[in-house]
């Protein structure tokens, strides 16, 4: 796999070959130019692109596993093919298809090893697939992006060094095949990776466990089975929408606050009966939403991020969870920006979410997320017995065994990089060039985040800055000698336009929730902030000289 580079970029070699890897999960787009090319689909910039984040295209591995399943069934090339983990994920996929297009003609098949197989083999080695007109690809690429259902790159790796000895099974007889190859499959040794597996993730649940546990001793602390692991952050997101929208057949969601772009698109998609976003996150939206509550308006559950992306705003989290305590409904909240080692909101909220990709993980080479029911809550014996029921593990063993490995010195490196990202912030703050920095100490919630602050926490690894002139911004973004690119929380610095990449198709929109097109969004790694400092200060350099 040869991660994108566009001419004008220029790496050192150490932070080169933290993203020279065949997983890594990021892009170069070096430029502003070259991130509104992509995303505009020109092609001088598109045909550079060789691999991207995983749920924003199909992984080499992916793409792979899907052609051999096409020439398997001799389709003409106008067919698609979108691989799955499993049966429910699929059907899941062909009902999206369907909302759009009722008349859509979408094909399911199950592929896995004969029946000598050994079951552990045979678990992992089986995946599910959905073939469709190309014609509905946009809407097939919505639901890749948005709920976080696909295969992984790994699991799809395994899966096509196994693909010659697998049978396919479908409701349609032409989908019925019998693998070419033969073998004596119960004589095939099992990987290290899948005998330990079980304990790869019981570290990865202890860890999350340990870290959102409240200070307040008067709560129960948050045990191992209350973490429930998924392929991604999008699809544990996606699990408890569902779950929620299935508790009541008069099911309302609201998000609110400016959350990171897909997980409106994602709630609003798993079957809640109305949806409602405040995207400002104010005092005011707070209002409206308890006068809505007032007057009878039924809500489920309220979605919210601390800290928000990418304004670094903080909820409400008392006020919100007065209304959840008075109206009855679930509190989810994301803290994979905030993190639980700088925050404690175990108090106010009944659910978790974490994108375990981010600074969890930090590596930049590994998918996750994880979904935490607070045993605090009202709704907690509920949450548990509708999860217990439907949770499907289809987290595969190396993607677990890589985020066990890369995740255990998670909370040594927030504290780092929450440390160097606040001064960062400052420096950036005091340039004259800039309008503001979006930082929790430095945004109207501050002393919002301050209730929530653990005392040895920090403020997180994330910041965004506007400047007073959009040309600066584009100065700035295409001088700063850091990685360019999507995703946040890794162990190297990252930045990306942020609006032009999350919003292309919306930006006018987008502004009007105070995310200014022009704003410059930068993760915060573990380098030195010395060496990020004059990294930081050689752009602004260059926003001086070109400004004068």
């Amino acid at each position: 796999m040869v991660v994108t580079v566009f001419p004008s970029l220029v790496l050192a070699p150490s932070r080169w070959e933290l993203l020279n890897h065949q997983m890594n999960l990021t892009v170069s787009l070096p430029t502003w130019e070259a991130v509104t090319a992509v995303m505009a689909g020109e092609d001088w910039a598109t045909r550079q692109l060789r691999t991207s984040y995983p749920r924003f295209d199909i992984h080499n591995y992916v793409r792979e596993l899907q052609d051999a399943v096409l020439a398997r069934f001799k389709y003409p090339v106008q067919t698609v093919c979108r691989a799955f983990p499993s049966q429910e994920a699929a059907e899941r996929f062909v009902a999206r298809l369907q909302k759009a297009d009722p008349a859509v003609s979408a094909h399911m098949a199950r592929f896995q090893l004969p029946r000598e197989a050994l079951p552990e083999m045979a678990n992992w080695a089986a995946f599910s697939v959905v073939l469709f007109q190309e014609n509905h690809e946009e809407v097939a690429f919505e639901f890749w992006e948005w709920f976080g259902d696909g295969i992984s790159s790994r699991h799809a790796e395994f899966c096509v060094s196994l693909f010659s000895f697998m049978n396919s099974d479908s409701n349609h007889s032409e989908y019925r095949t019998v693998g070419p190859a033969s073998h004596d499959l119960s004589a095939m040794a099992i990987p290290e990776w899948i005998d330990f597996s079980t304990q790869d993730k019981m570290d990865i649940k202890s860890r999350l466990a340990g870290s959102a546990t409240s200070a307040d001793p008067a709560l129960k602390p948050v045990g191992n089975d209350d973490v429930f692991l998924y392929a991604t952050g999008m699809a544990a997101i996606s699990a408890i929408a569902r779950t929620l929208a299935r508790t009541s057949e008069d099911s309302g969601a609201v998000v609110y606050g400016w959350p990171y772009s897909g997980t409106p698109h994602c709630v609003q998609g798993c079957g809640f009966k109305r949806y409602t976003m405040y995207g400002h996150g104010s005092k005011e939206d707070l209002d409206t939403l308890e006068s809505s509550l007032i007057l009878g308006t039924r809500c489920t559950a309220l979605f919210c991020e601390i800290t928000s992306n990418p304004l670094l705003s903080t909820p409400d989290l008392h006020r919100i969870r007065a209304l959840a305590n008075r109206f009855g409904f679930v509190v989810v909240c994301d803290d994979t920006l905030g993190t639980s080692v700088n925050v404690d909101i175990l108090p106010y909220v009944d659910v978790i979410i974490t994108s375990l990709t981010k600074i969890f993980s930090g590596a930049g080479n590994v998918m996750g997320g994880s979904l935490m029911i607070n045993p605090n809550s009202h709704h907690y014996s509920s949450l548990r017995a509708h999860l217990n029921k439907t949770y499907e593990d289809l987290y595969f063993p190396l993607d677990a065994k890589t985020m066990a490995r890369n995740s255990s010195d998670f909370a040594a490196r927030v504290h780092k990089c929450s440390t160097t990202a606040l001064q960062i912030a400052n420096l950036l703050k005091s340039h004259p060039s800039v309008e503001s920095v979006n930082y929790p100490t430095m945004v109207p919630t501050a002393t919002l985040y301050e209730q929530y602050r653990r005392p040895d926490g920090g403020y997180g690894f994330l910041l965004s800055v506007f400047f007073r002139k959009p040309a600066s911004a584009v100065v700035f973004f295409d001088n700063l000698d850091v990685w360019k690119g999507p995703t946040v929380g890794t162990n190297f610095s990252i930045s990306i336009p942020y609006s032009a990449l999350a919003h292309a198709k919306e930006q006018d929109w987008a502004a009007a929730h105070g995310v200014p097109k022009h704003i410059v969004r930068l993760s915060v790694g573990l380098e030195d902030y010395g060496d990020l400092a004059e990294r930081v200060s050689r752009a602004l350099q260059d926003v001086e000289m070109r400004e004068k």
